[in-house]
C-alpha cells in the first residue's frame, strides 16, 4: 500500500511542477542529502523619493529561512520595510534604524516570489545599503 501512495504522489509532483521522472529522483536525492546551507551578503537598493523596491523569484523547494537584515547606510532616517511572498508576508517591520537587526523566520512553498518595499522617513534619493543572514 505504502508503495501506491508513494507512486500517486510522484505523479502528482511531476504533474504539478512539470518535472520528469528522473528530475524527480534528483530532487529525493537531494531532500534527502539535506538543503541546508547559508547566505552572508551585502545588498543595495536605490531609493527615489523615499521609497525603493526589490524583487526576486528563485525555486526554494520549500525549506525555512531563519536570519536578520541589517542596514548599514545611510545613517539618518528610520525605514519601514516589508518582505513578501506574493501575498504572504514574510516580515513587516516598521522604524529600523541603522544597524537594527530585522529578523524573520519564514517557511517557503515550492517557489519563493520575494518583493521588498523600503520606504524611508526622508523623501529624499539615496542609496540602502545593507547585509543579509541567513540560513535555510
Amino acid at each position: 500500500m505504502t508503495v501506491l501512495i508513494q507512486k500517486d504522489v510522484n505523479e502528482m509532483i511531476m504533474e504539478k511542477t512539470g518535472i520528469d521522472e528522473g528530475q524527480l529522483k534528483k530532487m529525493e536525492k537531494l531532500l534527502g542529502e539535506g538543503l541546508g546551507g547559508s547566505i552572508d551578503q551585502n545588498f543595495s537598493m536605490t531609493i527615489k523619493n523615499g521609497t525603493g523596491t526589490y524583487t526576486n523569484s528563485k525555486t526554494s523547494w520549500g525549506v525555512t529561512i531563519d536570519g536578520y537584515a541589517v542596514i548599514t547606510a545611510p545613517d539618518n532616517g528610520t525605514w519601514h520595510l516589508v518582505a513578501k511572498d506574493g501575498d504572504k508576508v514574510v516580515f513587516d517591520k516598521q522604524g529600523v534604524t541603522k544597524n537594527q537587526q530585522v529578523s524573520f523566520t519564514y517557511h517557503t512553498g515550492f517557489k519563493l516570489n520575494l518583493t521588498v518595499t523600503a520606504t524611508w522617513s526622508e523623501k529624499k534619493e539615496t542609496t540602502l545599503n545593507g547585509h543579509i543572514h541567513a540560513k535555510y
